[in-house]
């Protein structure tokens, strides 16, 4: 009777181990074996970094690094869980894409237009088509009238370029279509006189580049029909780099008054090359009949009175990466990959997190924000190995390359536009990295299903799907080091 009762005891104690507390411990080690690789493909991702420094100062480009495939057991019941090592395949890896855009003074013909105006100022009143004129000048004053004109939906196009001058554009009488302003310098002062009787829809662009310019609205007319659209832009700049800086602030809405009208809608939009955006903010006003909306956006503009060759897109490619995938029994099963230079945390469920991100660097000078990014490219590299153990990775880096890219500080070469595109079974991580890289990612990343993918599921892929991260950069200087290396794994 002892026995059995010392047997039942031994069996009740077996019960609560295994059943209990041996879970817990093996979750215990398995989270520790987790951390352990994310330390090791860190330094694998040092490593990698180091030896391309030293090649380039003539040290050796070889290295090797452990990674352990097994977590720890709990003798005498919990064995470990085991592990594989593997090179992502070759579909797995990055582009850069971005042009070159060359650009030069257009050829205007400068104080002259259609006669109409009379020497830049005058009056239009029979348009039938499209009225252009070019005026150039400083310190002048300019007041051409658009009233009326004799075709429903007639354009005018309006040119300025020069500094200090008091402008006004005045619209008037009925069938007024599509107006495009554009001032090219620094100190103008526009006024927009609205006395037209919208009774086809208007559309008004007015353009500023330059620094220190002013806009004021003045509506009259529109107090019944179909009402305007008004996009004014300042763009602020320095010779023929637009936008330069945060210079646009320096440009002033001065106001508006509204009259009678209604359906007047006045969009405002300061563009810079410091990554600043925000949404459109929209407030009603004239007691609700008309609306005013300001933004703030980013990126490249060609300059005003320009032509821009763009030639492009130049296409970079990196390959694939080493991924750890963690068999756990008692969390859930995960990998840790060393991913296009960077170290990820995937779960099967499809999340990721990235645990170290790739060498990278951003700083907004006055012209714009100078960014450096680092991208390792692996090839020719072969190997695999699974169960328990450690096995070493083993990198030897073959070559290092800089490009360097300036927006037209040093000539008329510049950057339209820049693309960073990842597939990666990884998306969730890269797309959460840029999004808080605000200056150089303002517009986000755009999430692309691979082969067997929804929108739904994109950045989270089930285990073993891919997507792409497409990222529109804002940089006015882009810096790309590619490092190629060899790996294997053994």
């Amino acid at each position: 009777m002892a026995t059995l009762l010392a047997l039942m005891l031994f069996v009740s104690f077996l019960a609560t181990f295994v059943f209990g507390e041996l879970p817990s411990q093996m979750a215990t080690q398995e989270f520790l074996h987790q951390s352990q690789v994310e330390d090791q493909l860190g330094r694998l991702q040092g490593s990698i970094l180091g030896a391309a420094n030293a090649l380039n100062g003539n040290g050796s480009s070889y290295l090797s690094n452990p990674v352990t495939l097994n977590s720890g057991g709990v003798p005498p019941f919990g064995t470990p869980s085991t592990g594989s090592v593997l090179i992502e395949p070759t579909y797995v890896g990055a582009t850069a894409a971005f042009g070159i855009s060359n650009v030069t003074a257009a050829n205007v013909g400068w104080n002259h237009g259609s006669s109409c105006f009379s020497t830049g100022s005058g009056t239009c009143t029979t348009g039938t088509g499209t009225e252009v004129y070019n005026f150039s000048g400083n310190r002048s004053t300019v007041s051409p009238t658009v009233a009326g004109c004799a075709a429903a939906g007639c354009s005018v196009v309006y040119n300025v370029t020069g500094s200090s001058n008091t402008l006004s554009l005045t619209l008037s009488g009925a069938n007024v279509g599509n107006i495009l302003f554009q001032v090219s310098g620094n100190w103008d002062n526009l006024t927009l006189t609205d006395a037209g009787t919208c009774n086809i829809h208007q559309s008004v662009t007015v353009i500023f580049s330059g620094n220190n310019d002013s806009y004021t609205l003045s509506v009259s007319g529109c107090t019944t029909g179909a009402g305007a659209n008004l996009n004014t832009t300042f763009v602020g700049s320095s010779g023929t780099l637009c936008p330069y800086g945060n210079a646009a602030t320096s440009n002033t809405w001065k106001g508006a008054t509204w009259g009678s009208s209604t359906k007047i809608y006045q969009n405002l939009t300061w563009q810079n090359a410091f990554g600043i955006t925000s949404p459109p903010n929209s407030i009603s006003v004239n007691g609700g009949h008309n609306q005013l909306t300001f933004a703030n956006q980013s990126g490249y503009f060609q300059c005003l009175f320009t032509n821009a060759k763009t030639s492009g897109p130049y296409t970079l490619h990196f390959l694939s990466g080493v991924r750890v995938m963690l068999n756990n029994r008692y969390t859930p099963a995960s990998s840790v990959a060393y991913d296009q230079g960077a170290v990820i945390l995937g779960e099967n469920n499809g999340g990721s997190v990235m645990v170290s991100p790739p060498q990278a660097s951003y700083v907004q000078e006055p012209f714009g924000v100078a960014y450096s990014l680092t991208l390792v490219s692996l090839v020719q590299s072969s190997g695999a190995a699974s169960g328990l153990g450690t096995v070493a990775v083993v990198s030897s880096i073959l070559s290092e390359t800089t490009y360097n890219i300036i927006d037209g500080r040093h000539g008329n070469s510049y950057l339209p536009y820049i693309y960073l595109n990842f597939t990666t079974a990884f998306p969730q991580a890269w797309a959460t990295y840029f999004s808080h890289q605000s200056p150089i990612a303002p517009d986000g990343a755009t999430c692309i299903p691979g082969p067997g993918g929804t929108a739904a599921n994109c950045l989270t892929p089930l285990n073993g799907g891919l997507s792409t991260i497409s990222v529109p950069i804002n940089a006015s200087e882009f810096t790309l080091n590619i490092i190629v290396a060899q790996v294997s794994i053994g």
